[in-house]
């Protein structure tokens, strides 16, 4: 991903955003608000940098990719909407990424920003579950799975800007001999999953967005968006980091 100068402007919108499907998360649908989501906004010591998505896991930190730390100092975190210009910001100089973090091929795409203060969950702003920490894998997200996927990411890849609504998508988990044929992971590092129905994808800027599905009748974090093949494309699979494979990890940090 290449960095881009960023430089926000912000107007007030009167106009909520249609139910109808929309080419945001690309042939996505506008989505109801999801109070874990977040919005990150990433940049580096000359204040350069870009956006992406990540997910509430505690009153102190939001789990998204690695690719969103590495290299950056300061994290501006939009949370509490699905409306960009009601989002509201915290910033935070604390963040870590997986020490063996790979950005070449994003083995080990995950990360963790530590906010500042506590935050007072409501109910536009709670956490997401996390997979149940135990010695023994249980393999979830499991293939042909259903999840979903919001960010506020660009509407095409001729986008030079984020979308004013949070949207959706809903995909399935594929095989990991067919994510092999898209990504050079590391199996059960990572997974992919796509759309075949509405052929909806993740796009620039929804990078570290969460896959969630349901376990045992809850949502749980089971993905972090990490890879895609080109800029908004739809015709291949999304690449995911493996939360539960990282879950000791994300305990190591954050003591959850």
């Amino acid at each position: 991903m290449k960095l881009i100068a960023l430089f926000a402007v912000l107007c007030v919108l009167g106009a909520q955003a249609a139910p109808d499907r929309n080419p945001r998360i690309i042939n996505g649908q506008s989505a109801p608000h999801q109070p874990y989501n977040a919005y990150v906004l990433y940049l580096n010591a000359q204040n350069a940098g870009f956006f992406g998505g990540g997910s509430i896991i505690s009153d102190r930190h939001i789990l998204t990719a690695a690719q969103n730390i590495q290299g950056f100092i300061r994290w501006d975190v939009g949370l509490g909407s699905n409306i960009f210009t009601q989002l509201n910001t915290i910033t935070s100089n604390i963040a870590v990424s997986h020490p063996q973090f790979n950005s070449a091929n994003r083995a080990n795409d995950i990360g963790i920003i530590t906010l500042p203060a506590s935050l007072v969950f409501t109910s536009t702003v709670s956490p997401i579950s996390l997979p149940a920490l135990g010695q023994i894998s249980n393999g979830y997200p499991f293939e042909n799975e259903e999840g979903t996927v919001v960010g506020f990411g660009f509407v095409t890849a001729a986008s030079t800007t984020r979308s004013d609504f949070l949207m959706r998508a809903f995909q399935r988990v594929i095989p990991n001999i067919r994510c092999q044929q898209h990504y050079q992971i590391t199996l059960p590092n990572h997974f992919c999953a796509e759309d075949t129905i509405d052929i909806s994808n993740i796009c620039n800027g929804d990078l570290g967005a969460g896959f969630v599905t349901s376990v045992r009748g809850r949502p749980v974090i089971t993905g972090i968006a990490s890879l895609i093949t080109q800029s908004c494309g739809n015709t291949t699979p999304t690449g995911y980091t493996r939360v539960e494979t990282y879950r000791t990890w994300i305990t190591s940090v954050t003591q959850i």
